[in-house]
């Protein structure tokens, strides 16, 4: 039985099922590992989906993570580690109970299995199977404000507000931390503010900040941004950007954005702000930008490919990136949800049943469930295997 505050963090996570119309098979299409065309378009999926959605007392879900049976969820008042099979059964991880920070912005797994979590502001804690270890400047991180994990073979790789960290070896040894800064690798690291790494089976590593990305390969530095071709121009996004930063308010995002950015909150438009990042199966990297849309870059090439409203997009302000079993691109915007299949971005929204508008993170389970993360909302679909079509929740 948990503590009492622990049901109050949370109100118990209601489980509540949204009555929808019958569900009418869509017609199936391709895999997004089918090339992507040049003109793309966008439509508002047509049935209401009856899904599962939970209603959390906290402001956002900035991460999700799924580990078997059991999905990590990251909100602003700490980790829910929630049993799928049964709606009563989770744990909570916050600052009164093992973690030194209540805002979770990160939640990766290592080989073993075990959690890794980054902070907004506690620095990155793990569980190594009988006990939490805390890491913090002291012991060689960077920054106190960890924004992604993410682990190859060899090392673990950290995103701070203050650069990036490599540790390979024991974390516990001072020795075995590395940093990479703007200053050190002069230049190389476009920006100090980082959001999101992604690495390719090749040991390439790409780093998402506020100024551009940046690529470490065998020693070598790489640095782009919109000068290179990163996300749309303003005159291309700015008639759909109008008054959207006022919708921001009270949202996730526009409170713990980032302080090097003056007046965000009367931005609509940046281009460089790496907001999210995916590296897809076809070693392809998707670059969501803050109001800038969706950015396609070859990583051979370096050529960057920009979507926006205009393609499709039901909105261009890029919150979150998933890609699903079946090769199926999923976006988080501003404005709902969307589906990319090379070919058109299938839109979801409230008429579907969603929550919430703001989607901040997605998560593709394994039994083939899309975890939706939104404004104080928890939603599940279930995905038809070959296809990634949504399908009806029995």
């Amino acid at each position: 039985m948990l503590p009492l505050k622990f049901v109050n963090i949370i109100k118990a996570i209601i489980l509540i099922f949204i009555t929808g119309a019958s569900f009418i098979p869509a017609e199936p299409t391709s895999a997004f590992n089918a090339t992507v065309i040049d003109k793309t378009s966008g439509q508002t999926y047509p049935h209401i989906l009856k899904m599962q959605t939970f209603n959390l007392n906290t402001r956002s879900i900035k991460v999700l993570a799924s580990q078997g049976t059991h999905l990590w969820i990251g909100t602003g008042l700490g980790v829910i580690n929630y049993d799928i099979k049964s709606s009563e059964s989770y744990e909570v991880y916050d600052n009164q109970n093992y973690l030194l920070s209540n805002g979770i912005f990160a939640i990766n797994f290592d080989s073993n299995n075990l959690p890794w979590i980054g902070t907004y502001g506690g620095g990155l804690s793990n569980f190594d199977g009988s006990l939490w270890n805390h890491y913090n400047t002291p012991k060689g991180l960077n920054d106190a404000f960890v924004y992604d994990i993410e682990f190859d073979k060899k090392s673990l790789w950290i995103a701070t507000w203050s650069g990036v960290n490599k540790v390979t070896g024991d974390p516990k040894s001072r020795k075995n931390w590395q940093s990479f800064t703007v200053e050190n690798t002069e230049g190389g690291l476009i920006d100090n503010w980082v959001y999101a790494i992604e690495i390719e089976r090749s040991g390439k590593i790409w780093f998402g900040t506020e100024t551009g990305i940046s690529s470490l390969h065998n020693g070598k530095w790489k640095a782009l941004n919109h000068t290179n071709g990163l996300g749309a121009s303003y005159k291309h996004v700015q008639q759909e950007n109008q008054g959207i930063m006022s919708l921001f308010q009270g949202q996730h995002h526009f409170s713990q954005a980032s302080p090097s950015i003056p007046n965000l909150q009367t931005s609509d438009y940046r281009p460089n702000y790496v907001v999210s990042m995916l590296l897809d199966n076809k070693n392809r990297l998707w670059i969501g930008t803050w109001g800038g849309g969706l950015s396609l870059l070859d990583t051979k090439t370096l050529i960057f490919r920009n979507f926006t409203v205009k393609d499709g997009l039901p909105g261009n302000f890029i919150l979150s990136l998933e890609e699903d079993g079946s090769g199926g691109l999923w976006i988080g915007t501003n404005d709902g949800l969307s589906r990319f299949d090379g070919k058109t971005f299938q839109n979801f929204s409230a008429l579907n049943g969603l929550k919430s508008k703001f989607i901040f993170s997605i998560e593709a389970s394994p039994d083939h469930s899309l975890w939706i993360g939104g404004n104080r909302s928890l939603s599940r679909m279930i995905l038809n295997p070959e296809t990634g079509i949504p399908l009806n929740i029995n």
